[in-house]
Formats: C-alpha cells, sequence, structure tokens
C-alpha cells in the first residue's frame, strides 16, 4: 500500500469481506456481466489500475486518489465472455504483479458494489467502472502541483525538518554547466539559488502546459546566470531527484539533506569512504567530507596548454566547483576525448576531474576531484595517521596553477608541487572525495 500525504487520501475503498478460493472453478449462478462492466486488458479502467498499484519513483505517477482494501477478489472470463476463475489479491504488489502478466484475450471483473469513504467522512458507493475511474481520476491538477511542491520545497517556516538543499548533480549525458550549484527553496514559491559564490534570488512554481508537468524557475537580473535559470520545462521526479527537460541536454537535480548522524574524522563514511572533515555546522548543503578507500587509474590533469577559467580556488569546499569547470572546459572542447589532438599533442583524451565526477561507489556519486587545501587535509588528517590507504606518491588536486601546471601534493612530505597537466605516465595519483 503507498503512503500517502493525508491530503491525497481523497478515496479510501472498503471492499466487503469475500470468501472465495485463489483461481478456481466458479458456481454456476455467477451472472456474466454486461461488456461495459468488463475489463479489458489494455483498457483505459484497465490502465489506470495499473498507475495506482504500481510502485513508481515519479510523484505523478504516484499520487492516486483511491487505495484499495485487500483482500479484493477478481473474476477472470474468456475470450467468450465465460467465467473461468477468480484470483484473490492481497495487495498492490500482488495486484501490479497479477496485471502486468494479464493474458491479453482474457478480461475481469470487480465485484460490486464497493462501499467508499470521502475525505471528509461522507460514505457512499461505487457500482460500477465508469464510478470507479471517477474515484481514480479525482485527483486534480492542484493536488499534485500541492503535493510535488511539498517535495520541492526545502525551507518551511516554522519547520523542524532536516534541512535539505537541491544540487545540480553531474549526468554524463546531462547540462553540467552549473555543477557544485544548490537551491534553497522555501515552500512561499522564492527561490535562492547559489553558485560560485553568489546568491540568485528569484521565485519558483509548478504548473501544467498541454498536460505536461513543468518546473518555472525565474531568477532576478540580468547577470547570464540568470539568464540560464529562467526557464519553464517539462519536469520529471524520479526518487530524489528531477530531471528538468532542457534540450539538448537535460539539467539533473539531486536532493540531498543534512546527515543527523554525527563523525569523528576517521570514521566510515556514509557512501563508503573515510571521513577527513568536519567544518562544524551544516550550511552549503553539507558539514562534511569523506574520501574514497582507493586511488583511481592514472588519468591526465587535462588540456596541456589551456588556462581553465575560475578552477585556480584552493579553499576548502571548492573541490566541486574546480571540477566542474574542469570538465566544462573540456566538454566545450570538439570532440576532446575522442581527439584530444584538439588541445595538443601530449594529450591522451583523459581528465581526471570527469573520471571523479563520474565515480560511484556501494551506489553513491556525488564524488570529486579535491581542492589544493582538501587535499591537504587528507594528508594531514589521515594519512600522517596511516588512514585512508594512501601511498608516500604525488597526488592530483583541482587547483590549477597556470595554463600547463596544476597543484598536487607530494604525500611523503606534504608539501605543493606544480607539475605539468600531462605528466609522465603513471606518476600521479588521484582520490575521489565527497561532501555531506
Amino acid at each position: 500500500m503507498k503512503t500517502l500525504n493525508p491530503f491525497l487520501k481523497i478515496f479510501t475503498v472498503l471492499f466487503l469481506a469475500l470468501s472465495i478460493n485463489s483461481c478456481k472453478d466458479l458456481d454456476d449462478n455467477i451472472t456474466i456481466p454486461n461488456a461495459e462492466d468488463l475489463i479489458q486488458k489494455d483498457s483505459e479502467i484497465f490502465n489506470l489500475l495499473e498507475r495506482v498499484t504500481k510502485e513508481e519513483n515519479d510523484p505523478l505517477q504516484d499520487i492516486v486518489c483511491i487505495d484499495f482494501v485487500y483482500p479484493l477478489n477478481l473474476v477472470i472470463y474468456n475470450s467468450s465472455l465465460q467465467p473461468i476463475g477468480s484470483v484473490t489479491i492481497v495487495g498492490d504488489d500482488n495486484f501490479s504483479a497479477f496485471l502486468g502478466v494479464f493474458p491479453a484475450d482474457q478480461s475481469l471483473s470487480i465485484s460490486y458494489p464497493i462501499s467508499t469513504t470521502l475525505a471528509d467522512g461522507t460514505e457512499f458507493t461505487v457500482n460500477n467502472n465508469t464510478e470507479l475511474k471517477i474515484a481514480i481520476d479525482s485527483c486534480s491538477r492542484e493536488d499534485i502541483i500541492s503535493y510535488c511542491g511539498g517535495l520541492f520545497s526545502t525551507t518551511t517556516p516554522g519547520s523542524p525538518a532536516v534541512p535539505c538543499v537541491w544540487r545540480v548533480a553531474y549526468d554524463a549525458t546531462g547540462d553540467n554547466r552549473y555543477i557544485s550549484g544548490y537551491f534553497d527553496v522555501n515552500s512561499d514559491g522564492t527561490i535562492k539559488f547559489y553558485y560560485g559564490n553568489q546568491m540568485y534570488i528569484g521565485s519558483w512554481a509548478f504548473l501544467f502546459v498541454n498536460d505536461e508537468f513543468h518546473i518555472n524557475i525565474n531568477l532576478e537580473g540580468a547577470s547570464q546566470v540568470a539568464l540560464d535559470w529562467n526557464i519553464d520545462r517539462k519536469a520529471i521526479f524520479t526518487g530524489g531527484d528531477i530531471i528538468i527537460e532542457n534540450p539538448p541536454k537535460n539539467i539533473h537535480l539531486k536532493k540531498t539533506c543534512q546527515d543527523t548522524q554525527t563523525y569523528a574524522i576517521g570514521d566510515p563514511g556514509p557512501a563508503g569512504g573515510i571521513v577527513f572533515y568536519d567544518k562544524g555546522t551544516y550550511s552549503e548543503g553539507w558539514r562534511y567530507a569523506e574520501v574514497a578507500l582507493n586511488d583511481l587509474a592514472y588519468f591526465e590533469w587535462g588540456c596541456a596548454n589551456s588556462t581553465i577559467a575560475n578552477s585556480q580556488n584552493a579553499g576548502i569546499g571548492k573541490g566541486l566547483y574546480n571540477s566542474g569547470q574542469i570538465l566544462n572546459f573540456h566538454d566545450s572542447l570538439t570532440n576532446f576525448y575522442t581527439n584530444p589532438i584538439v588541445c595538443s599533442s601530449l594529450n591522451n583524451g583523459t581528465v581526471v576531474a570527469k573520471e571523479t565526477l563520474g565515480y560511484q561507489l556501494n551506489g553513491n556519486g556525488d564524488w570529486f576531484l579535491p581542492s589544493e587545501n582538501e587535499l591537504a587535509l587528507l594528508h594531514t588528517n589521515l594519512h600522517l595517521l596511516n588512514l585512508g590507504n594512501f601511498s608516500n606518491a604525488i597526488y592530483w588536486s583541482s587547483t590549477e596553477n597556470d595554463a600547463t601546471t596544476v597543484k598536487t601534493i607530494d604525500f611523503s612530505n606534504g608539501q605543493t608541487v606544480m607539475n605539468m597537466k600531462v605528466p609522465a605516465p603513471n606518476t600521479i595519483k588521484a582520490r575521489c572525495i565527497r561532501y555531506f
């Protein structure tokens, strides 16, 4: 049974107790229903039943205004409309599985009448498929908008809820221009977007456009960031994510919330790494940072002879932003990954920041290449205590020094060393980190 918000439980269907056995021959006195009372495979009412019983990640599919109280009895008919058996359904999963394999040449019926109760306590009776369809379809668009608005909001005045943000997530096929940016979303329709040490204020709304569910975001000002985020696009909820259709590449937003567990340096992290930093309070969508337990394979830092704007940040909390800048620079080159000579004959088409952004550990993403100071913390807080499985080797940071060199740290002594972006093979290691 799906768990829905109370205001969405418009109908609660109470099926009368039926003492029947699963898949048995029926008594001769059962009346063959009229054709309009039968439910055919792939009919509108059949598809509606599939929708209300199937667990989905998209709230638009999950929101239903009717709940079945099981057990429920269905009568099955052959192509000649003769009853050939019955089945007792005991839950949404069972119902969904049954509908998923139901033969195309058969039909079914529900034993009416069904006693129903409205949200205000008023009782009435559903007598046929038409009335059942009305009950299933009874969620208004306003209900859907309100429900999804509740999911989207990260800040509710006076609420003790755990704080969350919607962060622009890396997507291998998506629009990654604003990786590291995040939204604080207020329930009153106002919104704040944080990116690159700047805050942009604006408004948000959900609406239907030509029967499509859309998100509308409008940021104030004439900056490029504000212009890029003045959007009215189709939105798809999927678990804790929102996919915003934005041809040619979609935008992927991921909801991340404060981890209420307390961590100490050296503790296992929630994604399977090891905690190396605690800034003391939750802000900007995170408090702690963890590092993966193993080095990556060898990858170049990137284009050998080009300065990457805004990738020179050394501070704690800047690794994700740097990594996004590095990724987007190389994505903007024409076929760099398959034809690296567009940058330099020295390059082999690999970019270590891109590899860290796509890294997965125990099903968790959100990794990136640490900044210089974050890398220094890995050395001080973990390696010097023989934690983290590091080598006495040089490690990449995401902090560029100039067009040809990048800041690295030698873990044998903790010193920052300037290294070429394309060094000798297998000479510089890399490790992924993430905020939480």
